[in-house]
């Protein structure tokens, strides 16, 4: 049976939505985290005009190939294994667009640096970042929600938990990436765009 992340059921539409704005000019996105493979699946459905390469850490693939096989999909590829923290990512593809969702307040801080830095070191210039989840501004909680769930991600991981907009923004400027636009989505999320 394939795995289900209900929070993708809830929120692949509305990254549907902005992302259609986004990814116009875009050949290939790499995924970073993919997770289930479920957000792989349903944006590749509605972007037939993409190349979508899902990739997560090893003991994610087996879930993720489920989903993928089944969609059969002529523009999903088979998902690759993937450490963000490891010296050589293996891409197979030269990438104009990144997508992460739901990954950076899961992980510490030298694990959302890696990636941050990873994706900016193999973006084109001109390349795009969008960034999906829950973070804090001005060192304060955008809701009562985002409180309660970091809460929860720290009971789990102590070194986990949502990240601050402004250090994410800094880290990227030093690779020449800007925040371009910024989306308020369901549930106290932003979809950050940085080119």
């Amino acid at each position: 049976m394939k795995p289900i992340a209900e929070s993708c059921l809830r929120n692949q539409q509305p990254i549907a939505e902005v992302l259609s704005g986004v990814l116009n000019n875009v050949k290939a996105v790499l995924e970073l985290g993919s997770g289930t493979g479920q957000h792989g699946v349903y944006l590749a459905q509605r972007f037939p005009h993409l190349t979508w390469q899902p990739s997560d850490l090893k003991e994610c693939l087996p879930g993720m190939r489920q989903w993928w096989q089944d969609a059969a999909l002529g523009n999903l590829c088979e998902p690759i294994e993937l450490d963000v923290t490891s010296e050589n990512w293996p891409t197979t593809l030269t990438y104009d667009a990144i997508f992460t969702a739901n990954t950076l307040h899961f992980v510490s801080w030298r694990i959302a640096e890696a990636l941050l830095v990873g994706a900016a070191n193999i973006l084109p210039l001109d390349g795009i970042l969008c960034i999906y989840g829950p973070f804090n501004e001005n060192g304060q909680y955008t809701g009562e929600g985002n409180r309660q769930f970091d809460q929860w991600l720290k009971a789990r991981d102590p070194e986990s938990g949502i990240k601050e907009i402004e250090r994410v923004e800094d880290l990227l400027a030093n690779f020449g990436l800007a925040l371009k636009s910024r989306h308020q989505m369901p549930a106290n999320n932003l979809m950050l765009v940085f080119q």
